[in-house]
């Protein structure tokens, strides 16, 4: 049964109660005092009903916060049809992930249409979304001009994902051409952090960081590599720190990588095996591998085979190629420590799995 059809059948309901309360208790049943007994507004539902968009988007919630869904819904569509933009978002997110109680399965063309209409109306969170169906192939053909086009109309707007991925666009020469310029435009203006109200939620805030820290790594990479503008290691540091402070594993291992004295940079091993190791810990195979490298050759550590081994053996874990580093540190290990070692590796990967999966 549609949406529609559902919706008809509760005015018909609806109808006949009204009937019968006039017929029992003459007006005292009239559409207003009815309203205000469930807490309506009569004068918000007198607008919805004249078709105030706005006003139907506001019954739809208010039904919906006393679980009349059915009602709910059927304001809910009214609103989006009539150029609600909240109300369409709304829609298109009852559409991907599906709704029963509106009768509502999951499709994703239809959440695009929805999603569109919001967009074109000028919305940017739709315009950001859209992009992502666009870029994903979701609901739409995967069209990385029009994944392009909307994040712009996002990014304009000063949404700060929607600024990454513009600037991830321009950076890989996906739907645009390739432009490390204005990708460094993009991510300088991603990369400040706009969330300066310490009581969001947590997730809000996680969310912010995460925009942030990419957006900070890819400046990192830009001005460490001379993408696009000068090369700039100062620079670069600053921002490769900026990322890693707020979790970029992958910045950790720039840094690392940075002051092996790679391009020019003032060799430091001790501050590189700092950062690898800070990559390390939180599981990048190619930090632990690099970690594992300068305990093999002494460098900013002291020579360790068997901590060579350790780390040859986390990264070969995960990325099979490096086994054949890890087979080098053992021939240098006895066969007590190797098995030290060993079990060692095995109590590091039990207790990092418990930390990524608590009960």
């Amino acid at each position: 049964m549609t949406l529609l059809k559902r919706a008809e059948e509760m005015d018909v309901k609806r109808a006949r109660f009204l009937g019968l309360c006039m017929a029992l208790m003459l007006l005292v049943c009239l559409a207003g005092v009815w309203a205000q007994s469930k807490g309506m507004d009569p004068a918000l539902l007198s607008k919805a009903k004249a078709g105030d968009a706005d006003a139907e988007k506001q019954i739809a919630l208010k039904y919906s916060q006393l679980g009349n869904w059915k009602e709910a819904c059927r304001w809910m569509l009214m609103a989006g049809q009539n150029g609600n933009a909240e109300a369409q978002i709304i829609l298109a997110e009852d559409y991907e992930q599906g709704y029963e109680v509106c009768g509502i399965q999951k499709d994703a063309l239809q959440a695009v249409v929805w999603l569109r209409k919001a967009a074109t109306g000028g919305n940017g969170v739709a315009a950001e979304e859209l992009a992502s169906h666009y870029y994903d192939g979701q609901g739409a053909p995967q069209d990385y001009l029009q994944a392009a086009l909307w994040w712009r109309k996002a990014a304009e707007q000063d949404y700060p994902d929607a600024e990454l991925n513009l600037g991830l666009m321009y950076y890989n020469g996906d739907g645009v051409a390739q432009d490390f310029g204005e990708a460094a435009r993009w991510f300088e203006k991603a990369a400040v952090l706009r969330l300066g109200n310490t009581a969001a939620a947590e997730w809000e805030r996680k969310v912010a960081n995460d925009t942030t820290a990419r957006a900070a790594y890819f400046l990192g990479r830009i001005y460490a590599y001379g993408q696009g503008v000068p090369r700039n290691i100062t620079e670069s540091v600053n921002w490769f720190t900026k990322a890693s402070d707020l979790g970029s594993v992958d910045a950790e291992n720039e840094l690392g990588l940075l002051y092996t004295g790679i391009g020019g940079f003032p060799r430091d091993d001790s501050s590189s095996a700092t950062w690898y190791r800070r990559a390390a810990d939180h599981g990048d195979a190619h930090a632990q591998d690099n970690l594992g490298s300068l305990y093999a050759y002494g460098h900013g550590v002291p020579q360790d085979y068997a901590e060579a081994y350790f780390w040859f053996s986390l990264a070969s874990a995960k990325l099979p190629h490096f086994s054949e580093d890890r087979d080098n540190a053992a021939s240098h290990l006895t066969k007590t420590v190797l098995l030290q070692t060993q079990e060692r590796a095995r109590k590091w990967f039990e207790d990092h799995s418990a930390k990524a999966n608590p009960q």
